[in-house]
Formats: structure tokens, sequence, C-alpha cells
């Protein structure tokens, strides 16, 4: 008798574990079809999916991470508010327990508080999430995090930080790269991809200068992952880099007969095209799809630029001075060893350690 109740509680108990195994892989289903939808930046049915599996699956191990891509989405609509305060929440539910996730929050937020203009708290919530490396993914916080920190710091013309954390790019996605050899390269597209985004949300006449720096930084890598030729992450590079573009010449155009600002924007903007087109194939490389598109749309804004630097020449009297600071060839503000191709670059020197400081705003 006693075998028989032994066999029947064996069975309850197989028949217990294969109910949970099926209902965990139900659970990363769901969610992995909302990450793909992300992926593919489908936003709205992507926080929609998000939303069910939170509906469907309230006690889930992956109910906060559902949360973080609500957020991402919502990243994507533009809904910049709501995402942080997503963000912030899961921040301060998961920082405990799961810190991997609270990490991610953080680093999350860094995107929303940039495109809501507030640069303090971006560099706080940065500054903060690579404190919290360690709960991060390697090429999050050995790559994405410090490009978008000297990003940040070339914005606020705070070049010295800049080329530190810069430096710390080149390091961290060459150690990566290293790490991850032997895997498919769409990660390294997308990681270029989060190295080189910038929002634009905030940007004028009066912060032109500086938004320029700040992309100046960081355009490189969202060359590099055109140049990967992933169907999804490269075109992701191309439509950021046009967009940023787009954004920058409407802003130009739009100071039409404020012939000195027009100069000091079109020449800003040109130096960018310059540092740019130092990563064009070359005649007779190979070139994909991507590249092509890129650097095409490249000509045609430069076209427009010397349109209207022509016609600002034409209308302005300058100085010696005046025609060297605003010719479309001027010096920059910093010139970066990690800002140019393999072949002109030279030894990089190691970095000062860094040791950030927490921002009391935060």
């Amino acid at each position: 008798m006693g075998s028989i109740v032994a066999c029947s509680s064996f069975q309850i108990d197989r028949s217990d574990e294969s109910a949970v195994a099926a209902k965990n892989l139900a659970e990363e289903n769901e969610i992995n079809n909302a990450e793909r939808l992300l992926a593919l930046a489908r936003f709205e049915e992507a926080r929609a999916q998000f939303k069910s599996f939170q509906g469907t699956y309230p006690q889930s191990f992956y109910f906060q991470s559902s949360r973080l891509g609500e957020a991402e989405s919502l990243e994507g609509l533009g809904k910049w508010s709501e995402a942080v305060t997503i963000d912030r929440d899961v921040y301060e539910k998961t920082l405990k327990h799961q810190p991997a996730i609270a990490a991610r929050a953080l680093y999350r937020m860094s995107f929303a508080y940039e495109a809501l203009g507030d640069d303090l708290k971006t560099l706080a919530t940065l500054l903060d999430a690579y404190r919290m490396g360690s709960q991060l993914p390697s090429e999050v916080a050995n790559a994405e995090i410090p490009a978008r920190l000297a990003s940040v710091y070339g914005k606020a013309g705070r070049d010295k930080e800049a080329m530190e954390y810069l430096n710390l790019a080149e390091k961290g996605i060459a150690k990566v790269r290293e790490e991850k050899r032997d895997l498919d390269q769409t990660w390294l597209a997308k990681t270029y991809v989060q190295m080189g985004t910038v929002s634009t949300n905030q940007v004028s006449s009066e912060n032109f200068e500086a938004a320029v720096e700040g992309q100046k930084m960081v355009q490189v890598y969202l060359i590099k992952a055109m140049q990967m030729n992933d169907p999804i992450w490269s075109q992701r590079g191309v439509d950021q880099a046009k967009n940023t573009y787009l954004v920058f010449l409407t802003l130009l155009q739009a100071q039409h007969g404020n012939r000195q600002l027009e100069a000091n924007m079109g020449g800003s903007l040109s130096d960018l095209i310059e540092q740019a087109e130092l990563f064009k194939p070359l005649q007779g490389q190979k070139v994909n799809s991507f590249e092509k598109d890129f650097f095409s749309y490249l000509q045609e804004v430069r076209k427009k630029i010397e349109d209207i630097l022509y016609q600002t020449k034409e209308t302005m009297s300058l100085t010696e001075e005046s025609q060297r600071m605003n010719s479309v060839k001027r010096p920059g503000r910093a010139k970066v060893d990690a800002l140019l191709p393999e072949e002109e670059k030279r030894p990089i020197q190691t970095p000062p350690k860094i040791v950030p400081t927490e921002d009391p705003n935060l």
C-alpha cells in the first residue's frame, strides 16, 4: 500500500513540475515576442504586448522586466515623461532584490532625461548606472555607458572628461568584441547604435553648437553600426544618423536672414560631416546599402549647407579672422584619436582612473 501512495505522490509531483515548466515557457515566449517587436521599432505593438504580459502574469519573475520594456516602448513613441515614471518606479522596487533590473532602469532613464532636456539628471543616472556596471551586460557597462557619458560631457564643453570616457568606450568595445567573437554580430550592431544615440529632442539655435559637439563624440558608432550590414540595427543606425542631421539642417535653414548665425551653425555642421566622411569607403572598396544610403544623404546635406554659406558669404563683410572661423573648414575644439578611422589613429594613452561622484539632485 505504501508503495502505491509513494508512486501516486511521485506522479503528482511530476505533474506539478510539468505545469510549472509549461508556465515558465509560456512566459518566456510572450516576453521574447514583445522584445522582438521592440527591436523592430514597432513600439505601439510592443507596448501592448508588454501590458498584456503584465495582466496575464502579475506574479512573474519577468514582471518588472516587462515594465522596462513598456517604458522603452514609450520612449520610442516619444512619451518620455511616462517612460521616466515607470523606470524610476522599477528602479525603486528592484534595487534590493533584483539589482540587475534596477541598473537597467537607471540606464534607460538616462535616455528619457536627455530627451526631456535635463542634462544634470542624464549625467547622474549614467554615472549611477556606471557604478552598477557589474549588474549590466558587458557591452552596456564597458562600451555603451562610457560612450554616452562622452557625449554628455562633450555637449557640456568638458573635453577632458569626454576624452577619458571615449577612451574607455573604445577599450570597452574592443574587450567585448574579443569576449564575444564567436557570437552572431547582431548584438554588436545594436551596441554600436546604443553607443551612438544622442537625443536631438531639445536642440535649438541656442544650444546648437553644444549638440553638434555631443554628436561629434559618438557619430562614428552609428557608422560602425551601418558597416555591420545587419538588417535591423544597421538600418536603425542609418535612421538615427539621418534624423540627427535633418534636425541640425532644419535649424540652420530656420535662421534665414541671420547671416552670422547661419555662418556659425553651417560651419559646425560642415565640421560634423567632414568627420563622418573620414569613414566613407574609398573608391573601389566594398560598400553596403546602409553606408551608401547614409553617405549619399550627407552629400545632399552638404550641398544645402554650401548654398546657405555661399549666400551668407556674398552678403557679409568678414575680417580675415572671421572668414577663418566661419569657413566650412575651421579648427575644431578637440581632436580625438578614437574619432579617426583605424588607419589614421595614433596610440591612445591610458586614461586616469575615474571616480564618478553621485549627483545629489537625482
